[in-house]
């Protein structure tokens, strides 16, 4: 239907008539307007029979109606034209007579060359009307849409306030939560350098009890005099304040623990807050990854290597990677071996034997098998408990899971890049 407007302007051009001239009316609510349309093609005129949604449809369906009338009619009779003008009863062949500039055309009188140019005048005013009415309408079209893209834009600022607002009730959120983390981390530390402190005092007040201990046994052994029972009640007492001092703590050693459980707790429930909020943003610097998610892209490559037809290669790409997730996913099967590192330390790697692997290499190639087996390292590295899909934090351009820290620089970031947008549009 949208190539009628074309097919007609071509049919007029190859027989030599004018382009055809087109207007519309609208009815009916603003929001829910209906539309008719008319054509003029070689002095007729074809007009929709039912009203239509828009104006292109209504003009489209006037088109194929004037399409159709000229198949039928591949040489339609001169149409009748309507005289603007009276002269006492003339010839009626002269209305029609063609302009005496043509060549090889009869010599015409004075006064039929006056009706001819009356004639073409009136004509070119009635054309000149149809084109001023087909302007007003398109002026009116042109108007309401200038009126709805306002509305528009007002809406869209209307939303970008509410989501600077919301950004900037997150940004003072993270920024508190970062303070009072710096402000914890500090604390931790300076606890754990105080625990260590007291262990270190704990080991020297074992090792003086058992001192004090074997002193006490000697001076008793021996049964000295009434001095030395003196001395073995004042070690007695010193050995109770010890065993107090000690208790003491290992009470403050254990608060200690707790408040950093307490503080890990509050970091992480942080980070899922982080994780919940970036879900849907881009992936190029800061983001959230989920670790056991294989990329489609590098399977799609491999099935196009091996299958001729686009579809049949999608098809299989999905069930291959689909299949691998499972099997990623599986923690029955181990494919890691452990080495010792330089400095003497433990540390699993992907076993290069391993069957499956092996076989993966061997039948789509080293993209997909290096996808298959960095999913596996890092669901070792972080989630080797079940082995099952986790989001987590990511730095993209790192290639490692993000910090808390950095997560929260690049929220204030963006509230940065949002604000000054907002400035500049102002």
């Amino acid at each position: 239907m949208n190539l009628n407007k074309s097919k007609l302007q071509e049919m007029c051009q190859a027989r030599g008539w004018t382009f055809p001239k087109y207007s519309s009316n609208q009815q009916g609510p603003p929001h829910r307007p209906r539309f008719s349309a008319s054509v003029l093609v070689h002095g007729f005129t074809f007009n929709t029979k039912t009203m239509l949604t828009s104006k292109k449809e209504a003009e489209c369906s006037a088109a194929g109606l004037a399409l159709d009338y000229f198949d039928e009619n591949p040489q339609p009779p001169q149409p009748k034209r309507t005289k603007c003008f009276s002269f006492p009863a003339q010839p009626s062949h002269i209305a029609s007579l063609p302009p005496p500039s043509s060549p090889g055309l009869p010599y015409l009188t004075y006064k039929e060359k006056e009706i001819w140019n009356e004639t073409t005048s009136t004509e070119g005013k009635k054309d000149t009307y149809e084109l001023e009415l087909m302007l007003a309408e398109e002026r009116k079209l042109w108007q309401r849409e200038k009126h709805q893209l306002q509305l528009k834009n007002i809406e869209l600022e209307n939303q970008i306030d509410m989501k600077k607002n919301e950004l900037e009730h997150c940004r003072k959120e993270l920024q508190h939560m970062n303070e009072r983390e710096e402000s914890e981390q500090k604390k931790a530390e300076n606890l754990i350098a105080l625990a260590e402190k007291r262990k270190r005092e704990n080991e020297k007040l074992h090792s003086e009890i058992i001192e004090l201990k074997d002193q006490l046994q000697a001076k008793q052994a021996v049964n000295e005099d009434f001095e030395a029972q003196k001395n073995v009640k004042a070690l007695e007492q010193m050995l109770k304040e010890k065993e107090q001092e000690l208790t003491d703590l290992s009470e403050f050693y254990n608060a200690l623990i707790f408040k950093e459980r307490s503080n890990n707790d509050e970091l992480q429930g942080a980070r899922k807050e982080l994780i919940d909020g970036l879900k849907n943003h881009s992936k190029i610097y800061i983001g959230v990854k989920t670790l056991g998610d294989l990329d489609l892209k590098a399977f799609q490559l491999a099935a196009k290597r091996r299958y001729t037809a686009l579809e049949e290669a999608n098809e299989r790409a999905v069930e291959l990677c689909s299949m691998w997730e499972d099997y990623v996913g599986d923690s029955k099967w181990n494919p890691y071996k452990v080495i010792m590192d330089e400095t003497g330390k433990r540390m699993e790697i992907i076993d290069e034997e391993d069957k499956k692997l092996k076989n993966l290499k061997t039948e789509l190639g080293d993209e997909v098998y290096k996808v298959v087996t960095t999913s596996l390292m890092e669901l070792n590295e972080h989630n080797s408990s079940g082995r099952y899909k986790i989001q987590e934090l990511w730095n993209f351009k790192a290639g490692r899971k993000a910090t808390l820290k950095e997560g929260v620089a690049y929220i204030i970031k963006q509230w940065n890049v949002l604000k000054n947008t907002k400035r500049r549009r102002n």
